[in-house]
């Protein structure tokens, strides 16, 4: 028996409640990546996922979620392309919905409720299985800390409303109002510059926060990995995307950071 037999075996038998889950979530990946196939938008798994590829052949067992990855304009064609497109049992959340204050989209499955840490969840729309869409961009690590200082923090505060609640979120909602329109000239110069310079460096979209430092010389054109039985896109050279997100990510980690994100899910 193999590590990931025997880990399998452990954390995501066949029939166990994680493994329910994940084979829910590997529906909806092959749903919104059959969308971006049949229009020609390029993507990516990205992040746990394709280690999970890479390493395990498909989830990493203790894993409860999917990544996806996509250059800002390809996202927005996904994301106007998604709500005339996706099955009605799925939900696109984008950070429109106004309680949701992630700048990333995710699609949520309208027949289940996950229970999680994720705060502001209780208002959400629909709080179902999801998978996460990101936007990246090509930019530059110290414009991307700029524009977040200002964009990031400011999008987030503002979402979370509730102004009087307390002395501490007044404070932080009213220098958000100041802050916001800097952070969106920001966003929008920073873009404007990056489209001439074109540099290499693939990072999360502004306001997202931390993200690895990618090179577009091994990210693209991006090609193609197995994941639980199924091709999906990736990285060029995921070994080179993998080695620079998280060094040695051969090695099974200990118990102790082998963490999930759900706390139960319901299925309705």
């Amino acid at each position: 028996m193999t590590d990931t037999e025997e880990l399998r075996e452990i954390y995501n038998p066949d029939g166990s409640e994680l493994r329910t889950l994940q084979l829910k979530m590997l529906d909806i990946l092959s749903i919104v990546t059959n969308i971006c196939d049949k229009h020609n938008i390029p993507y990516w798994i990205s992040g746990g996922t394709l280690l999970g590829a890479i390493r395990h052949g498909g989830f990493i067992p203790w894993d409860d979620d999917i990544d996806i990855e996509l250059l800002f304009p390809d996202y927005q064609k996904l994301l106007k392309i998604l709500p005339n497109e996706l099955p009605d049992n799925l939900y696109l959340q984008t950070p429109k919905e106004k309680s949701y204050r992630l700048l990333f989209s995710k699609v949520r499955d309208k027949h289940s409720i996950v229970y999680s840490e994720e705060e502001d969840m209780a208002s959400y729309k629909e709080k179902g299985i999801f998978i996460d869409i990101f936007p990246e961009e090509r930019s530059y690590r110290w414009m991307k800390n700029i524009v977040d200082f200002f964009y990031g923090r400011a999008f987030r505060r503002l979402k979370r409303g509730r102004p009087f609640f307390s002395l501490a979120y007044f404070y932080e909602y009213t220098i958000s109002l100041l802050l916001y329109p800097i952070g969106v000239l920001l966003k929008y110069t920073a873009r404007g510059i990056c489209s001439i310079t074109k540099p290499d460096n693939i990072l999360h979209s502004y306001g997202i926060g931390n993200s690895t430092n990618h090179n577009a010389g091994y990210m693209f054109p991006v090609g193609k990995v197995m994941f639980e039985g199924k091709e999906f896109s990736a990285p060029k050279v995921p070994e080179t995307y993998l080695k620079k997100q998280y060094g040695d990510y051969i090695t099974i980690p200990p118990k102790e950071k082998r963490a999930t994100h759900f706390l139960k899910v319901e299925y309705l």
